[in-house]
């Protein structure tokens, strides 16, 4: 099963006029979440609402996020991404900045079940959106991204990203992969891996390891090596072309 590359959302720098040249330029991506957007005195701020006008994000297979602290916040949020024309949502369950997380937002919301569950109850409210979830291990404790499964796998998710550090490590210390695969092996739905991705075998270890994977999605990786969703690319369709020859032997 061919494994995507997905271009991570970075505040700051992955707007959409760097969406647009990568896509035209260097390609290799099959999808580039966009920075997340939220609210401010109710409704989505004017930089975050531009980046996602549909007519600057046409021909782009863009994503929008948003980053919400209830219900009520991922509902405002989901209004205006849909009268904007937007049938696809990514919820950030994952970012690690003190400012978001204190205020229950990204990687704020895993210690709270009870918020993560009314967020989805929303989503099965909007049957017309394919929604996604992007996340981290949780905010103090692993077993926060384990306690919240029984949600997960009854959500209507096409894919859930998981970068297995916790919230308050923000980008130190090392990848868990033994709390990924817990969480990899008890998920229902469709899995990215997302954390330390700077090069092909990066890439090509995870996939091994985690052979159900759907997608791999890469940030600063990306950033520093443009090109490397298409010498991953070309890697797989070295593998499949060898795979055929070898059964044409058989």
């Amino acid at each position: 099963m061919p494994v995507d590359i997905l271009f991570a959302p970075m505040q700051g720098l992955t707007d959409v006029r760097f969406r647009r040249k990568h896509f035209a330029e260097v390609g290799g991506v099959k999808e580039y979440y966009a920075p997340f957007s939220r609210l401010e005195r109710g409704r989505i701020r004017d930089k975050e609402k531009k980046d996602l006008l549909p007519q600057f994000n046409q021909g782009v297979p863009t994503v929008p996020q948003v980053i919400a602290c209830n219900r009520e916040e991922m509902a405002r949020l989901c209004d205006s991404l849909q009268q904007m024309g937007w049938r696809r949502i990514d919820l950030n369950m994952g970012c690690p900045f003190p400012m978001q997380y204190h205020s229950g937002r990204g990687s704020g919301l895993l210690p709270h079940p009870d918020r993560v569950e009314a967020i989805l109850e929303e989503m099965k409210q909007r049957p017309e959106v394919t929604f996604s979830v992007k996340m981290r291990l949780g905010l103090e404790s692993s077993d926060e991204c384990l306690g919240l499964l029984p949600l997960l796998n009854e959500a209507p998710l096409a894919l859930i990203t998981l970068h297995p550090r916790l919230g308050v490590q923000q980008y130190k210390g090392k990848v868990d992969l033994g709390a990924f695969e817990s969480f990899y092996e008890g998920c229902q739905k469709p899995m990215a891996y997302n954390g330390d991705i700077r090069c092909v075998e990066d890439i090509a270890r995870i996939v091994k390891h985690f052979p159900m994977l759907k997608a791999v999605m890469i940030g600063r990786g990306l950033m520093e090596h443009p090109r490397l969703g298409l010498e991953w690319m070309a890697l797989q369709a070295k593998k499949e072309a060898y795979s055929k020859v070898c059964s044409m032997r058989v």
